[in-house]
């Protein structure tokens, strides 16, 4: 699969509530998110939580850099992921932990998060899924309206994943 992500820090999520009920986004829940990276290279891996009932390994390739990129990824549902986690972090040793509270929304084909992460406080996350290469050419198009529909500025957006943030700290 493919998607288009862009990742924004802000201060608080208050004023993002606001646009998102404007965009008319469709409220999917709260999900509370453990994800354990692993030391590889090239791309990334980890093993994610969910509700602590959801468990899924993800590989994915994106490059860093402080604009929306494109991302290639792969998911496998995990049913034994204390197994999982402890083969892999003997293979490849845990390069960060991420714990983070989600509160995930639905536009078109675009997953809005708001994340509340440890350590590292409040962001805004879009997803773009891409099934189709015309989603793909799409996909620019449609971010460039959230980015001025949120008043997302330059120096907001991220370049790193949460993963590199805690790893640098």
């Amino acid at each position: 699969m493919k998607n288009l992500e862009l990742k924004v820090k802000c201060n608080s999520h208050r004023a993002v509530l606001k646009v998102v009920k404007k965009l008319n986004a469709k409220y999917e829940g709260v999900l509370k998110q453990r994800d354990v990276y692993f030391n590889i290279s090239p791309g990334r891996l980890k093993l994610r939580s969910i509700n602590n009932s959801v468990h899924q390994l993800i590989y994915y390739k994106r490059s860093n850099r402080a604009s929306a990129k494109f991302s290639n990824y792969y998911i496998s549902e995990i049913t034994h992921p204390n197994q999982v986690e402890k083969i892999l972090s003997e293979i490849y040793g845990v390069k960060a932990t991420v714990s983070k509270n989600r509160k995930l929304y639905f536009w078109e084909n675009v997953r809005i998060h708001l994340d509340t992460v440890n350590k590292l406080g409040k962001f805004i996350e879009f997803e773009i899924v891409c099934g189709s290469k015309l989603q793909e050419k799409e996909s620019a198009e449609k971010m460039r309206y959230l980015k001025n529909i949120f008043s997302i500025e330059k120096k907001s957006v991220l370049s790193s994943s949460y993963s590199d943030m805690l790893f640098r700290r």
